[in-house]
């Protein structure tokens, strides 16, 4: 039990209040008196509720949750997942009920600015009675390389001992991209359904569309199954199915893939760590092994994210991954290097409450891939505007 970490250690005895009172009835009194302070927007009050129903009765695994949401709300990242760790970690929580807390927390633990939108407090509840909730997300933008096409010139080949060097005529187009998607979220089951369209501007290419389809749920305990089907923007198509086992801030995945416009099949194996608030950040670790089975080279992936509040409202998101292989790419790149990527971007968002369950979203955003092979290095900027909203 760790709730000592957030404070509810030095609540006073419920003997010091008196014999008079009831420790139930005081308890249920005051939930009910959160819940309305909450309906009503008054977050600090409805703190105040919380914290005395734990006074009366510590172990209230639904007052903690309440007082873990609203943690959340407020932007006290760091005291709501200790609150919900403190459940988890408790051999007296039923498994089932855990398993919803491990879906609270990584709802929390995944994304701050999530967290922070005003229909949060409403998912957070639903998961908490086991209940799934629908997200949908329509989004409008611009962006300079949607199709990250390679601002080199011209590409060197290596022939025959000779590096020829051949122009490129493709250079980056900036297109205008509508996004939307549609997911139904519960406890550690749902899918996820992504559309994009990029329609380039001033130029003789043809749109291009993307669609991604992702599914999971549970099988036994913290062990997961989970599969997608997706094609980018570039028409590359990609199908895979795998295993997973999440333990609060951990998880590993064991995922089998193939790729059929390629021709190449493979698996990769990756283990992802979501960490406690660092310098006012939530930040996420992941480290991938991939193999193929056909021509192109093993590789290994690192990968760290970020997700800053800076201001009410505002956020910012930073990624930064790093991938290199585990031989030559091909004979005829750079004499067969081994292919290194150093990809990294950053988004600032500006969220706009409209209800309790819609939001507007701006977003401005830029990506930088750099590599030893210039066919893979890229740049691309871009604006975003997005209606988000949920529902049960």
């Amino acid at each position: 039990m760790r709730l000592a970490a957030v404070g509810l250690c030095t609540l006073l005895p419920v003997v010091v209040l008196g014999a008079a009172l009831n420790p139930v009835e005081e308890a249920e009194r005051s939930l009910e008196q959160a819940r309305r302070a909450i309906a009503d927007g008054a977050l600090d009050q409805a703190e105040l509720k919380l914290e005395r129903v734990l006074m009366f009765m510590p172990e209230h695994a639904e007052a903690r949750v309440m007082l873990a949401s609203l943690m959340a709300q407020l932007g006290r990242l760091e005291t709501a997942l200790l609150l919900l760790e403190s459940l988890i970690d408790d051999p007296r929580t039923a498994d089932d009920y855990r398993q919803r807390l491990r879906g609270i927390y990584a709802l929390i633990a995944q994304a701050p600015r999530l967290a922070s939108l005003s229909q949060s407090s409403m998912n957070l509840e639903s998961q908490s009675r086991g209940q799934s909730y629908w997200r949908g997300e329509l989004g409008f933008g611009q962006t300079s390389n949607p199709l990250s096409r390679t601002s080199a010139s011209e590409l060197p080949l290596t022939i025959a001992d000779s590096v020829i060097n051949l122009p490129l005529n493709d250079r980056p187009i900036r297109g205008n991209l509508i996004q939307a998607s549609v997911a139904r979220l519960g406890q550690n089951q749902g899918f996820d359904l992504n559309l994009a369209s990029i329609s380039p501007l001033g130029a003789q290419a043809p749109q291009a569309n993307a669609a991604r389809l992702s599914a999971w749920g549970p099988v036994v305990g913290p062990v997961f199954w989970q599969a997608q089907a997706q094609q980018s923007l570039d028409h590359q198509r990609r199908n895979s199915l795998g295993l997973g086992l999440s333990e609060a801030r951990h998880r590993f995945t064991l995922t089998a893939f193939n790729e059929p416009t390629r021709d190449e099949a493979g698996q990769f194996l990756r283990y992802e760590q979501r960490l406690l608030p660092v310098l006012g950040g939530i930040w996420s670790v992941s480290l991938e092994r991939g193999r193929y089975t056909g021509r192109l080279p093993d590789y290994w992936r690192a990968a760290a994210s970020a997700e800053y509040s800076v201001g009410k409202q505002r956020f910012l998101v930073v990624n930064w991954g790093l991938q290199g292989d585990f031989s030559g790419y091909s004979p005829l790149l750079e004499n067969n290097s081994r292919r290194r990527l150093d990809t990294r971007s950053v988004a600032y968002e500006q969220h706009i409450a409209i209800s309790k369950q819609k939001v507007f979203v701006l977003r401005a955003l830029a990506t930088e891939r750099r590599s030893n092979l210039a066919i893979f290095s890229f740049r691309d900027v871009g604006l975003q505007v997005s209606f988000v909203s949920t529902w049960l």
